[in-house]
């Protein structure tokens, strides 16, 4: 009998699906898992050991791998006169949608795509960036707490679905590490779910939430109970679902996002490669603690290695002098872990350059991967140097939601609504099939 190569996907996993009859059990999909990823798990535990990232999907020679489609059911949900059906993007799928339509790599589509998503019937477009600075604004307030109250740190950043599930797995000690601030996603979720249903005077029975992501690990985090998400779709799925449609993103009308959670800043945007959430946290946080505007950007960050490992820096900011790293990829985690002491801050992302290369991106050619990712990272890069407002804490809107509904960053309402905690998922290494 032919020793099975191939990495285990449980039926159940919400993230990925293998297609059995395309499968040639070469095992490469074990080896980016173990080896790239840096997941090593035993065969016997009685559940797969998967943090959702997709990586696999990418690296399939034969296309035996791909993401958990849910799209067909959102179409269902878009044919439904009796729902109100809303769609979130995040930042990461306007770098890749155009592949799907033969565009090149990094093309910026946003209001074309806006503007595919309002005729396949979408009611509400928004714009996961406004999660994204909201995060931003609670994630340095409570970095600045910890600094100034000599809290736990140093403090890792929490909107990578597959890094928090890597720590709840495998070192659940650590999670107070973790800023309990949810991921943009989950903020723009809480806050269509109240805000925006008690603005527009929507019975929540009739709201479907959808968003679509780069990132197959978003499937499985929208199943925590407190997310408020009812659907994700991946950024290969929504190619899908718009051709299955007729529709061509490079020839609809340009649109704008829905106003109240309308577009996000440049640091929201930035979101979608590695180091933006760094850069993004330490703009506001250098705000907070000087009161000045600051670009605190990639090249402050000294390049310890090649891109995706760890890239670390010493940022001087008021008194404080913050060793800050941003890390790619598990593997290079667990060495950050064995020396905490030396650091204040560190943004994790599980995809090599960050969500632009999240699971659920557009398939390209294997070899040309990191090509293409660091053409889907400088199109943000652009966008954000060319955006009128780079700073969370100037986005109008962001402003208008602190004063009607949430008073303050980390106020007791910010604290219920929009943050979140996490669990010890470390079981899943003890228990073993019989």
């Amino acid at each position: 009998m032919e020793l099975n190569k191939a990495v285990r996907i449980d039926e159940d996993n919400p993230s990925i699906k293998r297609i059995k009859e395309r499968c040639i059990n070469c095992g490469r999909c074990k080896t980016i898992c173990r080896d790239v990823v840096g997941i090593n798990y035993d065969e016997k535990c009685k559940e797969a050991v998967c943090i959702n990232c997709g990586q696999c999907i990418l690296n399939c020679p034969v296309g035996a791998l791909v993401p958990k489609y849910d799209y067909k059911r959102v179409l269902d949900y878009l044919h439904d006169t009796d729902k109100i059906v809303t769609i979130s993007v995040a930042p990461a799928v306007r770098t890749s949608i155009g592949e799907g339509f033969g565009l090149e790599s990094g093309t910026f589509l946003e209001k074309e795509l806006v503007g595919a998503l309002k005729e396949v019937g979408f009611d509400y477009v928004f714009d996961v960036t406004f999660g994204a600075d909201m995060t931003v604004m609670e994630e340095a307030h409570e970095l600045v707490d910890r600094l100034k109250n000599k809290k736990t740190l140093p403090m890792f950043t929490s909107c990578c679905p597959s890094w928090v599930k890597y720590l709840e797995i495998y070192h659940p000690d650590k999670l107070e590490h973790l800023s309990t601030v949810k991921s943009p996603i989950g903020i723009q979720s809480s806050v269509i779910n109240t805000y925006f249903l008690k603005m527009m005077n929507i019975p929540k029975e009739k709201i479907v939430n959808v968003v679509v992501a780069p990132c197959t690990a978003k499937k499985f985090e929208i199943r925590r109970t407190e997310m408020g998400m009812d659907v994700c779709l991946t950024t290969s799925e929504l190619v899908l679902l718009l051709k299955e449609s007729g529709i061509d993103i490079t020839k609809t009308k340009p649109q704008e996002f829905d106003s109240l959670l309308s577009k996000g800043s440049g640091a929201g945007l930035i979101f979608g490669r590695s180091g933006g959430v760094l850069e993004s946290v330490l703009r506001c946080v250098n705000y907070i603690i000087t009161g000045e505007d600051k670009i605190i950007d990639s090249l402050a960050l000294e390049e310890n290695e090649k891109s995706g490992t760890i890239n670390k820096a010493t940022i001087n900011i008021g008194p404080y002098k913050l060793r800050v790293a941003s890390i790619q990829g598990m593997k290079n985690v667990e060495e950050v872990l064995k020396d905490l002491d030396s650091y204040d801050f560190i943004e994790v992302m599980n995809c090599p350059l960050g969500c632009v290369s999240g699971g659920g991106q557009v398939l390209n050619t294997i070899s040309k991967m990191d090509e293409i990712n660091k053409k889907r990272a400088l199109s943000l890069d652009s966008d954000d140097k060319n955006n009128s407002i780079r700073f969370c804490y100037k986005n109008p809107d962001v402003i208008d939601i602190y004063k009607t509904y949430l008073d303050y960053p980390n106020s007791p309402k910010a604290i219920k609504l929009i943050h979140t905690n996490f669990k010890d998922r470390s079981s899943i290494l003890r228990e073993k099939s019989l």
